[in-house]
């Protein structure tokens, strides 16, 4: 990770900040903001595009990931505690 800009104790801070100033940017000026970036800065923007729709399939997935680790956390969930219960104990 140390080639990356941002620390990684930081990097999704950082990076809501600078997007947040692209959107700002995009809100502010309106169509203008394409027609103003020039032809490196355009080929960022779609790699910014891309990468934000690459991001929101990868943070599903990762949720997704997340909830069932936690549903298998190792411990009974309640079913599994009432499907052995013995009443006559």
């Amino acid at each position: 990770m140390s080639s990356y800009p941002n620390m990684s104790y930081c990097m999704c801070e950082n990076t809501l900040s600078a997007l947040g100033q692209v959107m700002e940017a995009m809100r502010e000026e309106g169509p203008m903001f394409l027609r103003e970036l020039n032809r490196d800065e355009k080929r960022a923007y779609q790699e910014l595009f891309n990468m934000c729709e690459s991001f929101l399939t990868a943070a599903e997935e990762l949720e997704t990931m997340a909830e069932e680790e936690e549903y298998h956390d190792g411990q009974p969930d309640e079913s599994q505690e009432w499907e052995s219960f013995d009443p006559d104990c």
